[in-house]
């Protein structure tokens, strides 16, 4: 798969949009790195409900500025543009629920003075490749069908990665995480065919369905919960 002396820490790209790289052990956060200054007492008095809406949330538009490797054409680049609207809209959508549901938190549509502040860039994607997917799948239709999962080229998925910032009221950078990862194919494609490998971005698209949940619960819960990554997809489209 891939050699053991690369890690997906080291994956991630320096493009300057986190200036903060530390590896973490997943024992808390999801992410590959997560750096914080912060002692999370104000978070967490408004997940509690202590501070109940008090302190609102801005989310900037998911940004490209850093991205890293940006296809030549015109039709690539629509790809990614495409792929970074799906994660800014995904991730409104999922928060824009739990502010419905008179969550802890409350988005607001313009940076202000008393609201947190949430900045995410795409700094990578690489699209997977359909045929060898597709061949693969073919090849070892039988091997998985009768139970035996078979090792998957990563590369092939395609990739993806991203960075995030967080900004306490008053615009003091608090905390940054970034993330990279290959393609994973769902259980259900394991055992028969995973309908993503047809698709250039379809796992990317997954990863970043991932990531929402995955910041959806880090803004609804204190600093000491753990949120970690699934240990498998379901999802097979």
């Amino acid at each position: 798969m891939t050699s053991c002396q690369t890690t997906d820490f080291d994956r991630i790209p320096r493009t300057g949009f986190v200036t903060h790289y530390k590896k973490t052990d997943h024992s808390r956060m999801p992410f590959d790195s997560y750096w914080d200054i912060s002692d999370n007492t104000d978070w967490d008095q408004r997940v509690l409900g202590e501070k109940h809406k008090s302190n609102p949330i801005y989310v900037a538009p998911v940004t490209l500025e850093y991205f890293d490797g940006m296809p030549p054409s015109l039709k690539g680049r629509r790809e990614i543009e495409k792929l970074a609207a799906y994660f800014d809209a995904r991730l409104k959508a999922v928060l824009g629920k739990l502010d419905a549901q008179n969550n802890t938190f409350h988005l607001v549509a313009a940076p202000q003075s008393d609201a947190y502040t949430v900045q995410i860039a795409l700094l990578s994607a690489k699209a997977a490749r359909p045929l060898e997917n597709i061949a693969g799948d073919a090849a070892g239709f039988f091997v998985r069908g009768a139970g035996l999962l078979t090792a998957t080229d990563s590369d092939s998925k395609g990739s993806i990665s991203m960075g995030a910032r967080y900004y306490a009221p008053g615009g003091k950078l608090v905390a940054e995480v970034a993330d990279f990862q290959y393609g994973r194919t769902s259980l259900f494609g394991m055992l028969l065919v995973d309908l993503k490998d047809f698709s250039l971005f379809a796992y990317q698209r997954r990863t970043i369905d991932q990531w929402v949940d995955e910041f959806a619960k880090l803004f609804t819960t204190t600093h000491a919960t753990k949120v970690k990554k699934p240990l498998f997809s379901l999802n097979p489209v």
